[in-house]
């Protein structure tokens, strides 16, 4: 099953992810652990383009991104380029996921699916 929670920041996503999906902190660890933390930032640590090979390469885990794509146009090329992929492999993963979940102060709104 995919699951992608998204939120702003703070928002107490991976919290209700561990709630609902009985997860603890080992499972955001590693190559094969069942959950991804911080997608946003995996993205653009590791300069990523590719939308759908990336976005397929994590079909059954738990995705955990933040909103990013709100608000005021960074003026960096590279920081509003970033916005527009991480929003790309979001699209992306939402069009096969499970379940979509938007979380705002720790309250889930079930987007797509459900528990």
């Amino acid at each position: 099953m995919t699951v992608l929670i998204i939120g702003g920041a703070y928002q107490g996503k991976k919290e209700l992810a561990k709630k609902l999906f009985n997860l603890d902190d080992n499972d955001f660890i590693g190559r094969d652990s069942k959950a991804v933390y911080n997608l946003h930032e995996y993205i653009k640590t590791n300069n990523i383009t590719d939308v759908s090979n990336f976005a397929n390469s994590l079909k059954d885990k738990i995705i955990i991104c933040n909103e990013i794509g709100c608000g005021v146009i960074p003026l960096d090329k590279k920081l509003d380029d970033w916005r527009e992929i991480t929003g790309r492999v979001c699209c992306e993963i939402a069009s096969f996921a499970d379940i979509v979940i938007r979380v705002i102060a720790g309250v889930p709104q079930f987007i797509k699916g459900r528990i």
